[in-house]
């Protein structure tokens, strides 16, 4: 499973990725995004534990999936509402 780091700052947060992004390397899934969903999968890991598939379609066309264990995620959601609380 991959891991999810929580990065807190101001833009760019990743500015490592600005060659990317120039070249057209880098997809900025905004408003208007085509589609973001996500999926709970009951006992997705291998453990028996509950995951989630995020899916990302790209404007042209590709998906893009990536899967990560509920735990994980809610750890980041946790470290989200810690920084910035609830969602108004």
């Amino acid at each position: 499973m991959p891991i999810i780091n929580v990065v807190f700052g101001t833009e760019p947060v990743w500015p490592e990725l600005a060659a990317k992004y120039d070249a057209g390397e880098v997809y900025w899934l905004g408003e208007g995004a085509p589609m973001i969903q996500i999926a709970g999968l009951e006992g997705g890991m291998k453990s028996g534990k509950p995951s989630l598939v995020i899916r990302l379609e790209l404007p042209d066309g590709k998906v893009v999936m990536a899967e990560t264990s509920w735990a994980l995620f809610d750890a980041a959601h946790a470290a989200l509402r810690g920084r910035f609380g609830a969602p108004v």
